[in-house]
């Protein structure tokens, strides 16, 4: 088995990859201007300057586990959609029965309330299947669209993504279309609690299981993260003050460097992707980080190196040169061989009509592959140390949500690795893949926020309608 140093043996792959690897002092400045946009986020006075919003989740409770019941939730994403039936029972564990949902795309196409009457037609015939149609369970909705939020169980639709192209829903509150449509099956009772996004979910449902969760983190598609703050530094909220109150903060991150502040970093391939990307010049730290954002850079890269010969010299170019066609499932595979085997990556670039690669050019490949996923575990780091540092907790629990961290070879040895330089010492972390879907959190919510509403024991919430 050959090592290669690419350094030497592709000389050129080498000289293009320096341009993904940040030194220390830049990661560190990453950090610190993570910190000063959510400082600014939280503020009344420069909020709408921030590139971190940090917008209120207006969920000021946490699980501690001994939350107990039947509850219900509804995930909508925008690639799919699920109802479920969650139990909590002793010895931590769920019980989840659930729907998949498939919102044919007539609907989604068309009249924006089309889609709620369509979900809440399934949600009736799903409770009435389980015989709880007449007890009133709390519904908490885990979103995954961009909501303006007022309240709990206020939240005004910003904007769909590509999948959806409903209208008529626009700076409409989501969860009143939602209480609408169900108001027409007048003999099933069901309670509509609130509203969170996929993050907020993702941290409360791993809270349950283990309480000292404060961040939840978002590595899929997109990426976002949510964190515990004070309430007292959330100067946006306009309720009752609580010197020893918490709010969880959707941190909405993806826009970090919206403003320049990332500009340093970018090299010219960050800037191609940019300018062909549907939404040029935003989302940039999620073009840095994100999933679908790494695929897409190694295929840059990769074009623009065989382009000048310096990988896969004389084979065909035109499959590589289609955008978004190298998928983050791919860049694993790619990297995911073991010493001196090919197989996964040579399956890859079959796709891609090149065949019988040489080891060389496999190799450097791989090392595309791993310098680019670990320039966006790099820079995930630096937000995430700006989270730590700021909540100085002396032990947290991070609950993430995405694929690139559960498959990617090195990415969460990366993620680890640069987190832990970049926080303080004196304050330890623990990174857990979250088994239950944001629904669970979703459902969680909908429990807690119930007990609050009913002034029931909000640590033990027992339901016996």
């Amino acid at each position: 088995m050959i090592k290669y140093k690419p350094e030497i043996d592709f000389p050129e792959v080498y000289k293009v990859c320096q341009l993904f690897t940040p030194n220390d002092d830049d990661l560190v400045k990453v950090r610190d201007l993570m910190e000063r946009e959510i400082k600014m986020g939280l503020s009344r006075d420069n909020h709408d300057r921030s590139t971190v919003p940090c917008h209120l989740s207006f969920v000021k409770e946490l699980p501690t586990g001994r939350e107990r019941g039947r509850f219900l939730a509804i995930e909508m994403m925008p690639t799919n959609c699920r109802i479920m039936l969650v139990k909590f029972s002793s010895e931590r564990d769920i019980y989840t029965s659930s729907r998949c949902v498939i919102i044919p795309h007539t609907i989604k196409a068309g009249k924006g309330t089309e889609i709620f009457t369509y979900l809440a037609g399934i949600l009736v015939n799903f409770v009435k299947e389980k015989k709880v149609d007449k007890d009133n369970l709390p519904l908490g909705i885990s979103f995954g669209f961009t909501l303006n939020k007022l309240a709990l169980d206020i939240g005004f639709l910003v904007s769909w993504t590509k999948e959806f192209g409903a209208h008529g829903v626009i700076g409409k509150d989501v969860v009143k279309l939602l209480r609408d449509a169900l108001a027409k099956y007048p003999e099933v009772s069901i309670d509509v609690m609130g509203i969170i996004n996929v993050a907020a979910g993702s941290l409360l449902a791993l809270c349950w299981a283990q309480p000292d969760t404060r961040i939840g983190l978002i590595m899929g598609s997109i990426a976002n993260s949510c964190y515990v703050e004070r309430l007292d530094k959330c100067e946006m909220y306009q309720g009752e003050e609580d010197p020893k109150g918490v709010m969880i903060i959707n941190s909405d991150w993806a826009h970090f460097g919206d403003g320049g502040q990332l500009d340093f970093l970018r090299n010219e391939f960050d800037k191609q992707m940019d300018v062909e990307s549907i939404n040029p010049g935003i989302r940039l730290y999620e073009k840095f980080s994100g999933a679908l954002s790494v695929g897409e850079l190694v295929r840059i890269v990769l074009y623009h190196l065989m382009q000048k010969g310096a990988i896969f010299e004389g084979e065909r170019r035109d499959y590589v040169a289609i955008q978004w066609k190298l998928d983050m499932v791919s860049v694993m595979e790619l990297a995911s061989d073991p010493p001196g085997s090919w197989t996964r990556a040579q399956q890859v670039m079959d796709k891609f009509r090149i065949h019988q690669c040489k080891d060389r050019d496999m190799a450097a490949l791989r090392y595309i592959c791993t310098k680019i996923s670990d320039r966006a575990a790099m820079l995930v780091s630096s937000g995430v140390s700006a989270l730590i540092n700021r909540m100085a907790q002396q032990k947290i629990s991070i609950a993430v949500d995405g694929g690139i961290y559960r498959l990617f070879p090195s990415y969460a040895a990366s993620l680890n690795k640069y987190t832990a330089q970049l926080t303080n010492p004196k304050y330890k972390f623990e990174f857990v893949v979250t088994q239950d879907s944001s629904g669970v959190g979703a459902a969680i919510m909908a429990g807690m926020a119930h007990a609050t509403k009913y002034k029931t024991d909000t640590k033990l919430i027992v339901m016996d309608y």
